[in-house]
């Protein structure tokens, strides 16, 4: 029996990182408990400015905080002003003081808690303090990497004392049981296994993403969601990349949320922001140049294209051990290329490949984590 009185069933937090990893992967969840459990009460909060285009037309509201902003620099996250201008040393206490706000006024249910149990830079702890009978839950990506803030002792102890769930987006098949030994050692908590989640996947029940496994209209989707210290080089060695290639093998989609006029001049090539028109475009594509990040790997296997992987230098090289496993599956084809190493002859001569790959055939990799972890998710939301 389903809940009557006015309280929020869910609450989801995704803080807003580098990427759009952890905001996609918590979309993904909140679309399909929308889905499976259309009665209940959701809300989704967040700093991530690109929110709206990745939830498209789906049916889930969302509460947009004032965003933190942090550059890569010599392979280090450091921390920058952002759109307010507020320095983030005030931006941490006014939003703890917000999200304090909501979960007093909704009075939630549940609450599913993307990567950090503290949420960043410890914001949910006065929340999650609240002497309520709220059921926390976190959500842990396949491979973590060396997170401070997801093992710091404050972290873990405040885990141990207010969760009561936690949710692997992972496959063992092809990651094995080391990340989740190490979950059970250091959290004291068996996980429990959802299968990756992807937001291609979950969109597909919201709107029309009909593809082609074989006579595919693009040559190839371009994604490169956010900047840092290489992307001026990263987009000059796209560009001279594709103007040497032309239109030979057909028209190029490139979703960027920046540097656009770099493109212009290349007839073959149509340059857009990064919104829910991407998934249709990868699923209709050839060939794809993504960043490694977990949600745009899934989004590649989801629709079983060979891709070239950018990998960002960051000191836990999350994305290089993930990229690395995923590769081994035989069903992939993912030529993997440093930010240091990329240059136009590399690139050109990596996609001149990639499109020569034949059909791929099933990954075999459980895709379907959103579901599980919705279903699971409800399991926590009941009456008093």
């Amino acid at each position: 029996m389903m809940p009557k009185d006015p309280r929020l069933d869910l609450l989801i937090y995704a803080h807003d990182g580098r990427g759009l990893g952890h905001v996609s992967r918590s979309i993904a969840v909140g679309a399909a408990v929308r889905r499976l459990f259309p009665e209940l009460k959701i809300l989704l909060i967040t700093g991530c400015k690109q929110t709206d285009s990745l939830i498209g037309p789906v049916p889930l509201d969302w509460i947009k905080l004032p965003s933190y902003k942090k550059m890569v620099i010599n392979g280090k996250p450091v921390g920058s002003v952002g759109h307010t201008n507020f320095k983030n040393s005030y931006l941490v206490q006014s939003r703890a003081t917000l999200i304090q706000a909501i979960v007093q006024e909704y009075r939630p249910r549940c609450v599913l808690v993307d990567h950090e149990a503290c949420g960043k830079r410890s914001e949910l702890v006065p929340s999650i303090k609240l002497e309520t009978d709220t059921q926390w839950i976190l959500g842990l990506r396949g491979i973590i990497g060396q997170v401070e803030d997801v093992w710091s002792d404050l972290a873990t102890s405040i885990f141990k004392r207010h969760y009561c769930a936690l949710l692997w987006y992972g496959d063992e098949s092809v990651l094995g049981h080391k990340t989740l030994g190490t979950i059970k050692e250091r959290l004291d908590i068996r996980p429990f296994v959802t299968g990756y989640v992807s937001r291609l996947r979950e969109m597909m029940h919201w709107f029309d993403i009909s593809y082609d496994l074989r006579d595919k209209p693009y040559a190839g989707t371009i994604a490169v969601p956010w900047d840092s210290e290489a992307s001026a080089s990263v987009l000059n060695s796209l560009y001279r990349a594709l103007y040497n290639m032309g239109d030979r093998y057909g028209e190029w989609q490139i979703f960027l949320n920046f540097g656009q006029n770099i493109f212009t001049d290349l007839p073959f090539c149509t340059v857009q922001d990064l919104g829910p028109r991407y998934l249709t475009a990868l699923a209709n594509s050839k060939t794809a140049v993504v960043y490694g990040g977990y949600n745009s790997i899934i989004d590649i296997l989801s629709v079983n294209i060979p891709a070239v992987v950018l990998l960002r230098e960051v000191d836990d090289m999350e994305q290089q051990e993930h990229v690395k496993k995923i590769s081994a599956l035989k069903s992939t084809s993912l030529f993997s290329i440093s930010e240091s190493e990329i240059d136009s002859d590399r690139l050109q001569k990596a996609l001149t490949r990639q499109l020569q790959v034949s059909a791929l055939g099933d990954s075999g990799l459980n895709l379907d984590g959103a579901a599980t972890a919705a279903q699971k998710v409800a399991e926590y939301i009941r009456v008093p």
